[in-house]
């Protein structure tokens, strides 16, 4: 079952929630009027920003996002607003909610600056906590403190668990691309052998044969010529057959594309739609090419998974002839919505890197909210 929020943001909903309760239950029991609204608005305040901040989407809001940093921002202040309008010596467990503010900061910086950052938010907090009750929390601050960095610590070594379970799938993925690209070239390369030798000895066989079945011709009359005359259209008309399947093996050694493509899409999430539109007979003649083409379309893909929320993904592929020159135009679009500030990364920069060393071109174009790529590949070089 797949949970609606990830297992971790549920933990601090939950631990928000805990300390929202106790917070209004304690309040409710002190004498004289009390900061109802202020406290309710400032404890919506936060959940609402952590809520934000750590869903998986590309909203602008999203941690990673636009706007991510700012809402972090007020996330903190509003538990500082916590600390300034509550009554004093009632309310010391409130340093949670900077414990769960601080689990977000592994995500978006270094282990080392988290920590630098904890620590002043600490320090802070707890100065203005002793500043407020006239007396010394050294102990809490130390305790509390203890318990941010574990926070940080732990979420640090699940942040890079996750990366690097990241990068085993894709390089998991990547190895069960090259060896089918590996099984399709050894194919290939066989099917060229045998008809190379096909040609070359029982081609030549069988026109040596011709050539003395002629002679004889010449050589016979009667029944016998007549014999020798059905043998020479038999030699012909064989010879014939093993240049018709030298050339249908040198044809059906090219490379399909929808076939080399199958690894590549065959174990994606299943929340993910996969809309193939690549005609049957679409081959990639050289093993260079095929390389290429299959990389690219696995970085588009892993880009839509990692980027997006996109439950399908299109891809479709045809060659097109533009009056003496031909290019292979793949189209890649999914329905997820791109981010406002978005921007090339690594993986769009290496697929312009590596359809340039095809003298291609990659068009970027955004279609109805997402991110819509274009490579066209010139014919002359897939046939090189």
């Amino acid at each position: 079952m797949k949970l609606p929020f990830p297992l971790a943001t549920l933990a601090g909903v939950l631990t928000w929630l805990l300390v929202s309760g106790i917070t209004l239950l304690i309040l409710q029991r002190l004498p004289g009027p009390q900061p109802w609204l202020s406290v309710v608005l400032l404890l919506l305040l936060y959940g609402g920003c952590f809520i934000f901040l750590t869903q998986e989407s590309s909203s602008s809001l999203a941690l990673k996002q636009r706007y991510g940093h700012y809402l972090l921002a007020v996330q903190l202040a509003s538990a500082f607003g916590l600390l300034w309008v509550l009554p004093t010596g009632h309310f010391d467990y409130l340093a949670i909610l900077t414990i769960i503010w601080v689990s977000l900061l592994p995500h978006i910086m270094s282990q080392y600056k988290a920590i630098l950052l904890a620590a002043v938010v600490v320090v802070v907090w707890f100065s203005l906590q002793a500043v407020f009750e006239q007396r010394s929390l050294w102990i809490s601050a130390s305790l509390f403190g203890s318990f941010h960095l574990f926070a940080i610590v732990m979420q640090s070594a699940i942040f890079a668990e996750q990366q690097a379970k990241l990068k085993i799938a894709s390089q998991h993925q990547q190895l069960q691309a090259a060896q089918h690209l590996l099984l399709a070239a050894s194919r290939q390369g066989e099917r060229h052998r045998i008809a190379r030798d096909l040609h070359d000895l029982l081609g030549h066989h069988l026109t040596a044969l011709t050539i003395q079945l002629e002679v004889a011709r010449h050589h016979s009359d009667g029944e016998a010529r007549l014999q020798v005359e059905k043998s020479l259209q038999l030699a012909k008309l064989l010879l014939s057959d093993v240049r018709e399947a030298v050339s249908s093996m040198r044809d059906y050694a090219d490379l399909s594309l929808a076939h080399l493509l199958e690894p590549i899409l065959a174990d994606l999430p299943a929340h993910l739609n996969i809309e193939l539109t690549i005609p049957a007979d679409l081959t990639l003649p050289n093993i260079s090419q095929a390389q290429h083409v299959m990389m690219l379309v696995q970085e588009a893909v892993s880009n839509t998974l990692k980027h997006t929320k996109a439950t399908t993904l299109s891809l479709s592929a045809e060659i097109i002839h533009d009056s003496d020159k031909a290019e292979l135009l793949l189209c890649i679009t999914d329905n997820g919505m791109l981010a406002d500030n978005w921007r090339l990364g690594n993986g769009l920069t290496g697929m312009q890197e590596r359809v340039a060393e095809c003298h291609g071109q990659v068009i970027l174009q955004k279609v109805n909210g997402a991110l819509q790529l274009q490579i066209r590949l010139p014919q002359e070089v897939i046939n090189a």
